[in-house]
This record gives C-alpha cells, sequence and structure tokens, in this order.
C-alpha cells in the first residue's frame, strides 16, 4: 500500500516538474525573445537615424549652397553672366556630388547651364524637357525654400548611364529665376546597405539588399510591392516608425510630399532555435529536476501516507454526515411541500411542478396543474398584469415580487405576496423560474376593513362639517372638545377664539347655574332634546338656541346640538301671513303680464322706429353728403382771401362748423346701423365698434351728466375712430349694443346723484385676457347695495328709486347667457363695475 503511494506520489512530483519545467523555459524562451526582438529594433532605428541624419546634411548644404548663390551679386544683376559663370564653376567643382546646375528664367529662357564630367565643370546648351517645364509651373515649390524631387539613375541617349549614378534634383525659387542642381546620392545609399529595402512614395524599389529588385521603376516596373513586403502600401503612418510580425517600416522625409520608406526584416526567434541553442542547457536542467523529484517523494512519502489517512477517515465521516444532512434535507423538503405554496415554471411559464400545500388552497390535483400556463391559477385581471407585464420585467430583471390575486378550482379567490425567482443549470443558463407563494387573503380583509373604516370616518367628519345644525363635543366641565363650523359661526367667533373658551362663558352670569342644572340632569338621564336656551354672542347680543344634550356611552362627553331659533321665528311669521304674501304674489304676476305686453308695445314701436330711423338716415345722408362737397369747396375759396385777418376768423369759424358736420355724420351712421335689422345669426364683429355705436346714440345724453374715457381716451364721436382698436367675437351685434346702452344708461343714472360734474366718471375698458374678450364698465357713483347686489340680474330687482321696472340688467344678463358669455357686477372702491365676457374670435 506504502509502495502504490510512493509511486503516485513520484509520479505527481514528476508531472508537477515536468509542468513547471516546460512553462519555465517558454517563460525565458518568451524573455529571450523579447530582448532580441528590442535589440534589433534598436539596431534598426540607429541604421534609420544615420540616414535620415546624411539625408538632412544633404539638404541643409545644399540649401546654404542654394542661399549663396542667390545672395551672389552676379546672381541678382542679369548681365553679369560671365562672372556668374566663373563663380558657380567654383562651386559645382568644389562638390564632388554636384552633376550639373541650371539657372533659367520662370519663364523658360536659360540663363547658365553646367555639367561636370571627369571633375571637370563644361558649359552646356539647355534643353528644357517637360519635366523642367513642369517644375517652373509647380506650385507646391515654395519661393526661398528648397524642393526636393524623386530619387532617379542619370542616363545617356536614354539609357541608364553606368556604373549606375543615382541623383535627385533640388529645386530652389528666388523671385523670376529657378535654380536646378543633380545631385549624386549614391554615398547616401550606401550608408542603409545592412537594410533590406529602400522604397519610395510611388511604391519603387530604390534598394534591395540582394540586389535583385533594385531600381524597379527601371528594370521591373511590373513590380507587385506586396510580393516582397506583404501589405505594404504608401500611406503615411501615423507613427512614423511601426512593426508588422515580419518587417520593420520606419519613414524618412525630405519634404511634405516626398519620403522614403526603410524595410528590414523582423527575425523572430523561434522556440526550436532557441532549444536547439540551448540544447544541452535543456537536458542538464531535465536530468537535476528528475533527481530533485525522486528525492522529495521519497522525503514525503511518509507524512504525506498519513495526511492521506487522516483525509479517508475525514471523507468518511464526511459522507456519513452528507447521508444524515441528505435525510434532514428531505424531511425539509417534506414539510415545505406540505405547508408553503411553491410552483416550478419552465422559460415560457409553463408549470412543471406544485406543493401539496398549493393543491389543499386552490383545490387544483397536481396531475390537473402540470403543463398549464402559470396564468391559469390567476383571476382575469391578474392574468392580465402578468402577460402584459411582469413577463417583461423577468425577461429583463429575472425576478419579480408583488401582489396577485389567484383563482380556486371551486368558486372564490385569494390573494397571495409572490416571489419569482430564476432558475439556471451548472452552466449558468437559465432553464425556468419557481414561484413562492405566502397567503395573505386575511390581510386583504383587513386592510379592505380598514379603508371601509377610514372611508366612514371621513363621511361622519364630512356630516359633522358639513350639518346644517352646530355641533359641539363637551366634558362635563364644559371644555370643548370638537365643533363644527357652523357652531362657532353661531356664536360669531373664529374658530381659535371659541377654543379658548368653555360652554359656561357663552352664557351670562345668572344662566350659569341654570346650565350647569341642565348637564347635571344629562349625566343622570342621558339626554335632555329640543330645550330653548339663550346665549350671549362676541358682540354680546342674545341667542335663543334650541339645544340637545346626549351623554356618549364613555359617560365623559356630552353631544351638544344646537340650532337657531331664528329661521323658526321667521317660519312661524311666514305662516302667519302667508296669505297676504299669497295675494301680493298674485298681484306680482298680473303686474309682470302687465309690463310684457307693455315691452311687446315697446318692441314693435321701436321696430317702427327702427324702420323710420333707416329712412331718415338715407334721406339725411344725401343732402349731408351735398353739404360736405361745397362746404369743401367754400373753405377752399376762403383761403384765397387775402384779408387776413377775415380768412383767420371764417377759417376758424369753419373747423366749428365741419365739427359740427362731422357729428351729425357720425351720429347718422349709428342710427343706421341700430337701424338695421337685428340678425338672429351670431357673426364676427368688433367689440369696440359695438361700444362706439352705443356710445354715439347715447353722447346727447351723457355729455350732459358725465365724462366717459373709452380705453382712456375722453369719448366724442369726433375724436375716437370706431376701427381705432380691433377685438373680435362671434355675437348678435345688435343685441350686444342693446346691452351697452342698458349698462350705459344705468350708470349715468346712478352719476346723476353726484353733485360735482367734473368728479362724475365712467371707464370703459375693452381688452383681449388669455381667450377671452373683456368688457369692464367701472363708474364712481358708490357702488351697487350690498343688500341687492347678488340678485341684481333677477327681474324686477332695482336699486332706483323713481324710474326703473329692474327688468333691464334681466335683459342683458339673457343676452349676454345667449352670446355664450357671462356678465358680473361687483363693487370697487368708489363704484359699481360690470365686468362682460366673451369667447375671442381670432
Amino acid at each position: 500500500m506504502k509502495v502504490q503511494f510512493s509511486l503516485k506520489l513520484f509520479l505527481a512530483f514528476l508531472l508537477f516538474s515536468l509542468i513547471f519545467f516546460v512553462f519555465t523555459s517558454f517563460l525565458t524562451y518568451k524573455t529571450f525573445q523579447t530582448k532580441v526582438e528590442q535589440k534589433n529594433i534598436e539596431n534598426f532605428l540607429t541604421k534609420a537615424e544615420l540616414f535620415q541624419e546624411r539625408l538632412d546634411d544633404i539638404i541643409s548644404s545644399n540649401e546654404t549652397l542654394m542661399l549663396a548663390i542667390s545672395n551672389a551679386p552676379s546672381f541678382k544683376k542679369i548681365n553679369n553672366n560671365e562672372i556668374l559663370e566663373e563663380e558657380i564653376k567654383i562651386l559645382v567643382e568644389s562638390n564632388d556630388n554636384i552633376h550639373s546646375l541650371k539657372i533659367i528664367k520662370n519663364s523658360g529662357e536659360s540663363i547658365l547651364s553646367l555639367e561636370k564630367k571627369d571633375r571637370k565643370v563644361y558649359k552646356t546648351p539647355l534643353e528644357l524637357s517637360h519635366l523642367i517645364h513642369f517644375y517652373l509651373n509647380n506650385e507646391e515649390i515654395e519661393k526661398n525654400k528648397l524642393f526636393v524631387t524623386e530619387p532617379y539613375l542619370l542616363t545617356e541617349k536614354e539609357e541608364i548611364k553606368l556604373p549606375i549614378e543615382t541623383v535627385v534634383d533640388l529645386i530652389y525659387k528666388v523671385e523670376n529665376k529657378t535654380i536646378f542642381i543633380s545631385y549624386k546620392i549614391d554615398t547616401l545609399l550606401e550608408s542603409i546597405k545592412k537594410i533590406d529595402y529602400l522604397i519610395d512614395k510611388d511604391l519603387n524599389v530604390v534598394y534591395d539588399k540582394t540586389g535583385l529588385n533594385s531600381w524597379s521603376k527601371y528594370y521591373n516596373p511590373n513590380l507587385n510591392i506586396q510580393d516582397l513586403i506583404r501589405g505594404f502600401s504608401n500611406r503615411i503612418f501615423s507613427d512614423s516608425f511601426i512593426v508588422t510580425n515580419s518587417h520593420y517600416l520606419k519613414q524618412i522625409f525630405f519634404n511634405k510630399e516626398h519620403f522614403f520608406t526603410l524595410v528590414d526584416d523582423n527575425e523572430r526567434l523561434t522556440y526550436k532555435d532557441f532549444f536547439l541553442k540551448y540544447e544541452n542547457s535543456f537536458y542538464n536542467v531535465a536530468f537535476l529536476m528528475f533527481i530533485i523529484t525522486f528525492i522529495m517523494s521519497m522525503i514525503f512519502t511518509t507524512p504525506l501516507s498519513n495526511i492521506n489517512k487522516k483525509l479517508e477517515s475525514e471523507k468518511n465521516v464526511l459522507s456519513d454526515s452528507i447521508k444524515r444532512n441528505s435525510l434532514m434535507l428531505n424531511d425539509s423538503l417534506a414539510l415545505l411541500d406540505q405547508h408553503v405554496m411553491y410552483i416550478k415554471l419552465d422559460t415560457n411559464f409553463i408549470i412543471l411542478d406544485t406543493s401539496s400545500y398549493l393543491s389543499r388552497v386552490t383545490g387544483f390535483e397536481k396531475q390537473e396543474l402540470l403543463g398549464q400556463k402559470y396564468s391559469s391559477l390567476l383571476t382575469k385581471n391578474s392574468a392580465k398584469h402578468f402577460e402584459e407585464h411582469i413577463i417583461n420585467i423577468l425577461n429583463s430583471i429575472g425576478t419579480w415580487n408583488g401582489e396577485l390575486q389567484g383563482t380556486k378550482k371551486i368558486a372564490g379567490d385569494y390573494w397571495v405576496k409572490s416571489n419569482i425567482q430564476p432558475d439556471f443549470n451548472e452552466f449558468g443558463e437559465l432553464i425556468g423560474y419557481t414561484d413562492i407563494r405566502n397567503d395573505i387573503s386575511d390581510n386583504k380583509r383587513i386592510e379592505k376593513l380598514y379603508n371601509e373604516l377610514n372611508y366612514q370616518i371621513e363621511q361622519l367628519n364630512t356630516i359633522f362639517q358639513n350639518a346644517n345644525s352646530g355641533i359641539a363635543l363637551i366634558d362635563f366641565d364644559g371644555n370643548f372638545r370638537r365643533f363644527n363650523e357652523k357652531f362657532f359661526n353661531l356664536f360669531k367667533y373664529t374658530e381659535n377664539e371659541i377654543v379658548e373658551k368653555k360652554l359656561f362663558d357663552l352664557v351670562d352670569s345668572g344662566s350659569i347655574d341654570l346650565l350647569r342644572k341642565v348637564i347635571e340632569e344629562v349625566k343622570e338621564y342621558g339626554s335632555i332634546l329640543n330645550i330653548e336656551l339663550v346665549f350671549i354672542c362676541k358682540n354680546q347680543e342674545e341667542l335663543y338656541l334650541d339645544v340637545s344634550l346626549n351623554l356618549l356611552p364613555d359617560r365623559k362627553n356630552i353631544v351638544m346640538v344646537a340650532n337657531s331659533l331664528e329661521d323658526k321665528r321667521k317660519l312661524q311669521e311666514l305662516n302667519h301671513n302667508l296669505e297676504s304674501r299669497v295675494a301680493q304674489e298674485v298681484k306680482k304676476n298680473i303686474e309682470k303680464d302687465r309690463i310684457h305686453q307693455e315691452e311687446q308695445i315697446k318692441n314693435a314701436k321701436l321696430t317702427s322706429i327702427g324702420t323710420l330711423a333707416a329712412g331718415i338716415t338715407h334721406e339725411i345722408n344725401t343732402p349731408l353728403t351735398y353739404l360736405k362737397g361745397n362746404f369743401e369747396m367754400l373753405t377752399m375759396d376762403i383761403e384765397d382771401l387775402e384779408d387776413k385777418t377775415a380768412r383767420d376768423n371764417m377759417l376758424e369759424s369753419c373747423e366749428k362748423i365741419e365739427e359740427a358736420i362731422n357729428r351729425i355724420a357720425v351720429t347718422v351712421e349709428s342710427m343706421r346701423e341700430i337701424s338695421q335689422s337685428s340678425s338672429e345669426a351670431r357673426e364676427r364683429a368688433n367689440i369696440f365698434a359695438t361700444l362706439f355705436t352705443s356710445l354715439t346714440m347715447a353722447y346727447n345724453v351723457s355729455k350732459q351728466i358725465s365724462k366717459i374715457y373709452l380705453n382712456n381716451k375722453e369719448f366724442t364721436p369726433t375724436t375716437i375712430d370706431k376701427n381705432d382698436f380691433e377685438i373680435f367675437a362671434k355675437v348678435q351685434k345688435q343685441r350686444i349694443e342693446q346691452v351697452w346702452i342698458i349698462i350705459i344708461n344705468n350708470a349715468l343714472d346712478e352719476l346723476k346723484n353726484m353733485q360735482d360734474y367734473e368728479q362724475r366718471e365712467l371707464r370703459i375698458d375693452v381688452y383681449q385676457q388669455e381667450d377671452e374678450v373683456i368688457v369692464k364698465f367701472s363708474d364712481n357713483a358708490g357702488g351697487i347695495n350690498e343688500a341687492i347686489i347678488d340678485k341684481i340680474f333677477d327681474p324686477f330687482v332695482s336699486s332706483k328709486t323713481h324710474s326703473g321696472m329692474g327688468v333691464g340688467l334681466n335683459i342683458a344678463k339673457k343676452i349676454i347667457t345667449d352670446q355664450e358669455g357671462e356678465i358680473l357686477a361687483y363693487n370697487s372702491e368708489i363704484g359699481a363695475v360690470f365686468e362682460v365676457k366673451l369667447k375671442l374670435q381670432e
């Protein structure tokens, strides 16, 4: 047994050592690979920096050369070509890398063309190629700034010159001249011989370390650069240096548009190469780990064997404990099944299992429920709520708890507190839901009873507060515990004032003993009903009340119900005079019929007057028009008079005559509008214009009584135009004008009572408030009698003592109501206000 355990332990240590060895070797390989790759990158960047420095030296030295040439006096003077030639030759001979130099006017005319052969400089005729024309007209080449072209090979007779010489063109524009230098860059290319490739921006291979693809645009123009360097493109890198799985790439710019791309091979160290390089070390480490593993297995065999025996013993104990717990769990599950409602559901909310307790509560057998939808256990409303809302919550959140109303097999419903939780398998996948329910039917019944009790209390409070009788709850000492509004209003106290008093404070001192005796009798007999007692109000007036006192069941408080006897006395008085009042009402009805007949006669007369007025206005308009025309001609003749004094006097008289003519015209026009046949159909009308018409008709009377202001402007028929202000409503025009005349005449009748004419004032304001037209009539005649203000619009109610039947405002109210409007009457600080509201017509 011990030998088998030692062998297992040895194999386990051996496996662990092998895993540790492989992991360690791989980690070592990755560390070594990273260091090698970092070193390769550093070498590549060093080469690239050297190339960049040499390129910058070329550009810098040639910028200096170009600047020296452009600043030479002979260069600036066009006629000194010989001096310029000598000076330039010296510069070209002193620089071995300059192949040729040309100075050309921007118009294309040659100034100087030099070429170096065998280290000697010769003057040559200039041949303007299409390339030179292109650079002369290229807008990318800025003045006084060196421009470098792409590299190319020198040719002779359209063939590449041997040995191969690589050049770039350096172009420098100064005012109206351009300097061209062909510059050899062979030494620049020699600095990158250890680089794999040099690529220009047009994806041509300039240099290939193997020599097979150098100058591909000349020798292999169909070469695809991606065949050599996978994934290569001529885009400008976001970082000038990038690393791919196979290459390092670095972009070297010599101006904004031209750049080289240096490419070097990314030689990654493979695990095989790493193993072969350190093969002996691998074998030595493996043998050493085998020996260490054998020794450790022998050392730990005995203690680990003891530990293993102990674990076996604990395992057996644990197994026995699990069995016992399993039995207890089964018992607990049986208890849950008997006393807890639960339902197992699949992901489609189909019932998979239920508890026995659920079956007992609902009356459904378990077999009847299996395979049914979960909503089949709910009432119609709860099922609808579950399918429309709760399923969405479970799909999004996963859990839900709340109240549902369930249904039973035999008639009857019940309420449950439901807690639905998701079920998952060992892979974390949703496989269904579990609903654990708690019966809360009793709680819902209690809640219902509580709500009904609260409702009844609210009803009683409402009855208590709105009862027509004064009700108060008092103790035996007369302290108020509670009372309604009617109670403290009877005594003309406020609520806060009566709280501070006792019932005995509300009677005179001689009646206190009587009241105490009454309360003692209530304590003894339980109640005293309908007794008449005299109390004292806040204003010290006597108050006669019909009082009933009832003792409450707690025998500590008394309910007092009090009713004023004033109404009872009035009723008795009314009953006593009933016959005389009936006679008065009959007489009043006869008077109403007489007035109605008079109104009909009056309307017929008004109709006739209207017809007559229409004819009169037509007859007046004809001579009035003739009068206006001749008066205008007369005024023009007067203006031509030479006597200034006579002319001014006559013109002043003409103004007065013209004002009178205009007033006649306005009056005639108002009479014409008033006399038009009334249309019962409502139409869109300017309310301001209807006020103007009504005021014009009343002007002859009103000017003798009071000043009238329309929208804060004193009214006369000639100072205000009916179209000065526009605000429209859909009304019967003549009916509305009738209302205005009624209100204006009533106001003028009240203003007559004021002695001082200058103090009399009637203001009419018309304005818009939200979607309504407001017309407000305000006078300063002292206001309406408070005794009749609430029934001012009732028929036969009038504040006039010498005239009027009290039907005008009743007619006005009926007209406004027919227009779907509202008329109000109230008092301001100085007088009466009548306010008319009509619907605004946009």
